[in-house]
């Protein structure tokens, strides 16, 4: 798998989908994205979920936000860019996968492209928030916007899958990610 261009292609469309969705909702402040609902078995690897969400769509309740919570959000899966993306995704089924008969096999595939797929998702996310910070994606969007993986269902491995997501320079720019990150250390 070219991993570069997978990367250049996640963008690209990632950015394309954000631009599209500011443009449409003006007035709405745009706070973060979140690529969340990784999925992959045995024999296919579908397209995480890119989501995004605005100020006016954060709720706290008793203690609980959903500022960080994509399964929550406003455009909790933003469809156009899981499926442009698809073709990708059933190459790397093919590449990694397909090739893998015994469980053995399997599972050393399984671990070996989730691992890849992270490191390439946290590098998009690391591109989409530099060029959302530059005025690249659309200029509504404030100057702490961020993209991140926010992956609940891995649970000890959220921490670790945002820290790498977000460049270390920019996650005190996020005060609200950091004590996201700080809760979720804590427990």
């Amino acid at each position: 798998m070219d991993w570069s261009a997978f990367e250049t292609a996640w963008h690209d469309i990632g950015c394309r989908t954000l631009t599209d969705l500011a443009t449409e909702f003006p007035d709405e402040r745009l706070y973060a994205a979140a690529f969340h609902l990784f999925y992959l078995d045995g024999e296919e690897i579908l397209s995480p979920a890119l989501a995004a969400n605005a100020e006016s769509a954060v709720r706290d309740d008793a203690g609980y936000s959903t500022r960080f919570a994509p399964p929550e959000w406003r455009w909790d899966v933003l469809a156009a860019a899981s499926e442009a993306m698809s073709p990708w995704y059933r190459r790397l089924a093919e590449e990694y996968l397909a090739p893998a008969t015994t469980e053995a096999e399997q599972d050393a595939a399984m671990d070996a492209l989730e691992t890849a797929h992270d490191t390439a998702m946290a590098g998009v996310c690391r591109a989409m928030t530099t060029t959302a910070r530059r005025g690249g994606v659309h200029g509504s969007l404030p100057r702490d916007f961020v993209v991140v993986i926010l992956e609940g269902q891995r649970g000890d491995e959220e921490s670790g899958l945002i820290r790498k997501s977000v460049d270390p320079q920019m996650l005190p720019t996020v005060p609200e990610l950091t004590e996201y990150l700080r809760q979720l250390d804590e427990t």
